[in-house]
């Protein structure tokens, strides 16, 4: 028990190390967004995030006192309960990597079928100089893309189609230069509308109450 109570001592001491070293690293990119260095809530989560160098450092403590008195055991059972925390994160994390990546892989193959099943759709309106377009993507992602607005081009997300494919819901937000209004203006290649193709929802068009 001495020297398990020994081992798990520097153990810990070491993960103090490394906590410290990312501790340090994270503290200093908090500050990346604007304002965050007087954001109460930034603040909270930085002392949040130095706890458990907090936790490591009591139990590296009261393992050294309870080593100190004799109590070997108790040493030993104080310094294996951060060490087995840590084992129980590593074993989590690496089943969330496994986990993440084949879910990624699953998305991946959708997307390719997806791809292969809904080719690219371009809606065009003709302005002076070209053309605006509205681009459907497998993803059922819609973005658009403004030849001339106030004197540069402009594009963005405008939407997205349901998962059935039937519906276009459209992104009612302020960074959204395309109205609503003007998408029956867009025609793909064969002559049909956006509007033909898809039934237009505006997300925060009123309900209709019967």
């Amino acid at each position: 028990m001495k020297a398990l109570a020994i081992i798990f001592m520097i153990l810990i001491l070491f993960m103090m190390v490394g906590f410290a070293f990312f501790y340090i690293l994270g503290f200093a990119m908090s500050f990346d967004a604007p304002g965050s260095d007087k954001d109460p809530a930034a603040w909270g989560m930085r002392i949040m995030m130095f706890m458990p160098g907090v936790i490591l450092f009591i139990a590296l403590v009261v393992a050294f006192i309870s080593f100190n008195s004799g109590n070997y055991k108790r040493s030993m059972i104080v310094g294996a309960v951060p060490l087995g925390i840590c084992a129980v994160f590593i074993v989590y994390m690496f089943v969330s990597s496994f986990t993440s990546l084949a879910s990624y892989k699953v998305a991946e193959a959708k997307e390719a079928a997806d791809a292969e099943k809904y080719p690219v759709q371009k809606f065009l309106r003709p302005v002076e100089g070209g053309a605006d377009t509205v681009i459907v993507f497998p993803s059922r992602i819609v973005s658009y893309r403004l030849l001339n607005y106030n004197g540069y081009a402009y594009n963005g997300p405008l939407g997205a189609l349901n998962d059935a494919r039937t519906i276009f819901v459209y992104e009612n937000s302020p960074d959204n230069k395309l109205p609503f209004s003007e998408l029956d203006q867009f025609i793909d290649e064969n002559g049909k509308r956006l509007s033909d193709l898809y039934q237009m929802h505006d997300e925060k068009a009123p309900k209709r109450v019967d």
